[in-house]
Parts: structure tokens; C-alpha cells; sequence
């Protein structure tokens, strides 16, 4: 029962926070703000999370996870092709920071902020392994783990300036694909063609309306969230 009141109030204040930061950005909601919102002191708050720093962390990685099934979701997404999969998650994560400002700010932050890049990497590593995206490929799991702390810092350069490099977010997502293909695992420019293109196809499947619904609801009761 404790367990129970204990995940509730961590959903209740989740969801509060990600709303407050979709509607302000991270540097003007406070935690004070986040504890009158979820109808509780501060430092009942702080029990929970001491520190901002680790409900931003919560929130990524729910937002992470979310995309991830969505991304699992998609039509052509039972392709056995990792890197079109791969393309396919970067994409997501770009298209709809490009086309929610709210969004915006919240995967901003994680792309401006070292400790919050770092766990985009971690979740994206952990994203591919726990779908077993390359089980079937000979790769080499330490060039993998590198390629994707490498992509990850680049794609969050790119995308904070993506107004001066005028790319759209499948341009983003062939960049980071190919480059993760190429100077990490080897691929052949055959290889790295082929998936870029079933990528597209994959991309074409997806509804985003969708995915931006399981977005707006993902700390509702019910869902599983992770903290």
C-alpha cells in the first residue's frame, strides 16, 4: 500500500513537472512551483527528489521510453533492419521538437545540459538493447556504445542550431545514422544507403498524432512510468 501511495504521488508530481516545464522551460520552474502544483510542501517534494536535476533525468527517460514503444508501434517498424530502426527513433525525437515548442524546451534542455546528454546516450544504448536491434549483426559492442555517445553529442549540436543549418529532422537522422554506420560499425555505403531508405519507409508509417498523444499522456494512471 505505501509502495503503492509512494509511485502515485511520484506520477502526480511527474506529470505536474513536465507540464510546468512544457509550458515555462527548465529554468523558470522551480521546485516550489512544481510543490504547490502537486498540492504538497517542498520538502515533502524534496523527499521524493532532493534535487531538479533528477526529475529532469525522470522525465527524459520516461519521454525516452514513451518514444521508444511508439517508435516499436510503427508499421514497418517489425523490419529486422537496426540502423532504419535507429534512423527512425532520431527522427522522432527531432520532428516532434521541431513541431512543439513545449517539447522543444524539454529536449533542448537534454541536448544543452552534459549530464542529461549523457543520459540520452545511455537510454538510447539501453533503447537497442533491449529491443536486440543488432543481435543478429557481428558488431562490436564497445565501437557501438562509442558511435552512440558520439552521434548523440553531435545530433544535439546539430539540432540547437538547426535554425542556421536549416536541416529538416530526417536530415538530422541520416546524419546520425550514416555517421554511426560508417566510423563505428563498418557498414558499406551500399549498407548505410539501403537503411537510410528503409528508415524513410519507416518514417512514412508512422502517425505522429499518435505518438504525440502517448507523449501527452504518458503520466497518466495506468501507464507504467519509471523513476
Amino acid at each position: 500500500m505505501a509502495r503503492r501511495k509512494n509511485m502515485k504521488r511520484r506520477r502526480i508530481i511527474l506529470g505536474n513537472t513536465f507540464h510546468l516545464i512544457r509550458e515555462n522551460g527548465m529554468d523558470n520552474v522551480s521546485l516550489q512551483m512544481i510543490a504547490e502544483k502537486s498540492g504538497i510542501s517542498k520538502s515533502l517534494l524534496q523527499s521524493y527528489y532532493p534535487h531538479k536535476a533528477k526529475l529532469t533525468n525522470d522525465i527524459i527517460r520516461n519521454l525516452f521510453n514513451t518514444l521508444g514503444q511508439q517508435v516499436n508501434n510503427y508499421d514497418m517498424a517489425n523490419s529486422s533492419a537496426p540502423y532504419a530502426r535507429t534512423k527512425a527513433f532520431i527522427y522522432t525525437i527531432v520532428i516532434l521538437g521541431m513541431h512543439d515548442e513545449g517539447l522543444d524546451r524539454i529536449i533542448s534542455e537534454a541536448f544543452a545540459s552534459n549530464a542529461t546528454l549523457d543520459n540520452w546516450g545511455v537510454m538510447l544504448n539501453d533503447w537497442i538493447q533491449s529491443n536486440h536491434l543488432f543481435d543478429g549483426i557481428d558488431v562490436d559492442e564497445k565501437e557501438l556504445e562509442t558511435g552512440i555517445a558520439f552521434v548523440t553529442s553531435g545530433i544535439g549540436r546539430v539540432y540547437h542550431d538547426r535554425k542556421k543549418h536549416q536541416l529538416t529532422a530526417e536530415a538530422m537522422a541520416d546524419y546520425a545514422t550514416s555517421a554511426l554506420m560508417f566510423s563505428f560499425l563498418h557498414c558499406s555505403s551500399d549498407e548505410i544507403d539501403h537503411a537510410l531508405k528503409e528508415g524513410h519507409e519507416i518514417i512514412e508509417s508512422a502517425d505522429m498524432e499518435v505518438v504525440h498523444r502517448a507523449i501527452d499522456t504518458m503520466f497518466d494512471e495506468g501507464k507504467e512510468i519509471f523513476s
